[in-house]
């Protein structure tokens, strides 16, 4: 895709991210914050076969809960299968398994490979807490992970718990994004009819959002996606993939955070679910 619908910016500083982006609730891809990340060059499938081997990994499909696990370096086959097969004849592929990694323990060999991104403020953290200057991204938290998928994967419609806010780090293959503003909700179909359904390999049918105005992107590898609070979306992998996530709230959403979280805890407290 050539034209983007959201900004695309380099040299962003952590002050006009606030002001811009993270306070008015605004999307943005970033393009040069991950530069100098060893990871950008040495993350790829073969590299983490070597390192992980047969090391048991959390697998899901196509929402946040894990449905089993699987030796890494059966992963690995998987990644190559779905990269190369043909797709049935309506287009459709079964492989839809995706990595996902939120344990830092065995995260220890790939240990200063990634940093915190350029942009993201160096304080004022709520969740996770990370007080004096400390690196949210180093940090446990439901809301990290490690994602490796295949090409034809897909994260469902959703959006993100805890009123927090989501940075996706693309490391190595390709994405394509459709993103809506909270205000669509009315304008999308129920629950279940959001649900992306039978999903095509690469040329893959669009999926439908009701009458949403949907924002359709790709990210690619070294670029970074801050998704806000709120916002529904949905993500593909179009190429094998090597993604960091983490979700934050930050204190320039204290007041909102903290009346959000008192009405919810007694309507809503599965919202206050990262997934």
């Amino acid at each position: 895709m050539n034209k983007r619908p959201i900004d695309v910016r380099e040299k962003l500083s952590r002050d006009d991210f606030i002001r811009e982006y993270l306070a008015p609730s605004r999307p943005v891809i970033i393009k040069d914050s991950m530069e100098g990340w060893p990871a950008l060059e040495k993350w790829s499938p073969e590299y983490f076969k070597t390192v992980f081997g047969d090391m048991p990994v959390e697998v899901t499909r196509d929402d946040p809960n894990p449905v089993g696990k699987m030796p890494f370096s059966e992963l690995y086959e998987h990644l190559r299968e779905a990269q190369a097969a043909k797709p049935q004849p309506d287009g459709s592929i079964s492989h839809l398994r995706y990595m996902r990694m939120r344990e830092l323990e065995p995260l220890e060999p790939l240990r200063g490979q990634w940093r915190q991104p350029d942009f993201m403020p160096t304080s004022g953290y709520l969740i996770p807490l990370a007080p004096f200057g400390m690196d949210p991204t180093q940090k446990r938290f439901p809301g990290f992970g490690l994602f490796v998928s295949p090409k034809g994967a897909a994260s469902k419609l959703h959006v993100d718990g805890i009123r927090s806010n989501a940075i996706v780090c693309q490391v190595h293959g390709t994405k394509r994004c459709f993103a809506m503003a909270p205000d669509q909700a009315a304008l999308l179909p129920d629950l279940e009819t959001r649900r992306a359904r039978k999903l095509k390999h690469l040329d893959f049918e669009r999926p439908t959002f009701g009458q949403a105005k949907v924002l359709e992107f790709d990210v690619n590898p070294g670029e970074t996606l801050f998704i806000p609070r709120f916002w529904f979306h949905e993500v593909h992998t179009t190429s094998t993939s090597i993604s960091l996530t983490y979700n934050f709230v930050h204190s320039s959403d204290t007041l909102g955070f903290a009346w959000w979280f008192l009405k919810t805890s007694i309507t809503d407290p599965a919202s206050h679910n990262v997934g």
